[in-house]
């Protein structure tokens, strides 16, 4: 039994020396290999940086190169686990024939300059590089709010809905902008408020705005609500357009307006502040009623309603 172990253990021994030879002679063969020069055909993206500051980069001649490359096998083997791509400038660009390009010298010392260590092109297409830009242009439109709001009662907005900033500008290709009047905010709704409003909106960009920059991605939303009181005042009707040699005569002379403001506001309110005419011209071919306007309120009062839009009149011939 001891001699069976002993040509066991032996037999490991040869057989663990004879791998180790093995791996180091595959080794001494593989750094061999390695250290040799090659000539391969690789292809590469171009990703294209550094655009003129007026254009945008819509499309390109080539979207990737095949390129013959001379390089070692430990080159080659490195290159395996880079990304695939090349980064090429755009800085240089220049515009002949109404196409930009990329002179082919640039373009060509840009690429040789990108490849892994001593690596040199053996081979390259000669063709020139075309780029289609589109000219950028900017835009400055207004915000629109999208919002809808449900104020609780006897409660009212005093003034607008206030946006910060009011307008965007906005940056990209001519074709993209040219149609666009506004820039919406997202849709909010509101409900039962009775208190002041503040609240951040994202600005909505179309689908078609594929190429266009917003200066801003959001907006500040803000407004005043308070509880309202309310006074009727009866303001006399002014007629206007009255043909010469006519007298008019309406019915009633006198129209009640319905104000809501804050009381402080209320107290101080007269009829001398509203104004209320009757348009001749606005009568319809035999009525006898005679519409009635509201042409002037304070602006300090946000909702003001007559609460009749017509009256009886009667005319006569001097």
């Amino acid at each position: 039994m001891t001699a069976k172990k002993a040509m066991k253990g032996a037999t490991k021994r040869k057989v663990k020396v004879f791998a180790i030879l093995l791996l180091c002679s595959f080794g001494a063969w593989l750094i061999s290999k390695l250290s040799e020069t090659y000539t391969e055909r690789i292809t590469f993206e171009l990703i294209f940086t550094n655009s003129p500051d007026t254009l945008m980069l819509m499309n390109s001649s080539k979207k990737d190169i095949t390129l013959g490359v001379r390089g070692s096998g430990w080159q080659f083997l490195s290159s395996r686990f880079t990304s695939g791509e090349l980064a090429i400038d755009l800085g240089k660009v220049a515009y002949n024939n109404q196409n930009f390009y990329l002179p082919n010298q640039d373009y060509r010392d840009q690429i040789d300059a990108a490849l892994p260590g001593d690596m040199t092109i053996v081979q390259m297409a000669d063709d020139t590089l075309l780029l289609y830009f589109s000219r950028l242009v900017s835009k400055k439109l207004p915000v629109e709010p999208n919002v809808g709001i449900n104020l609780a009662q006897n409660y009212l907005l005093e003034g607008p809905l206030k946006i910060l900033p009011d307008s965007v500008i906005l940056t990209g290709p001519e074709q993209e902008l040219d149609t666009l009047l506004k820039v919406y905010t997202e849709q909010v709704e509101l409900t039962e408020i009775d208190g002041s409003i503040s609240r951040t909106l994202k600005l909505i960009k179309p689908q078609s705005l594929l190429n266009t920059k917003y200066n801003v991605e959001e907006v500040q939303l803000s407004a005043d609500v308070f509880r309202f009181s309310e006074k009727i005042l009866e303001i006399a009707i002014e007629v206007v357009n009255l043909p010469d040699g006519t007298q008019i005569r309406t019915f009633p002379n006198k129209v009640e307006v319905l104000c809501k403001a804050r009381l402080e506001i209320l107290k101080d309110l007269s009829p001398s502040d509203f104004k209320v005419i009757a348009d001749l011209k606005e009568v319809q071919e035999n009525s006898s009623f005679l519409p009635i306007r509201l042409v002037k309120q304070p602006e300090r009062v946000p909702s003001a309603q007559l609460l009749q839009d017509r009256v009886e009149f009667i005319l006569k011939r001097e």
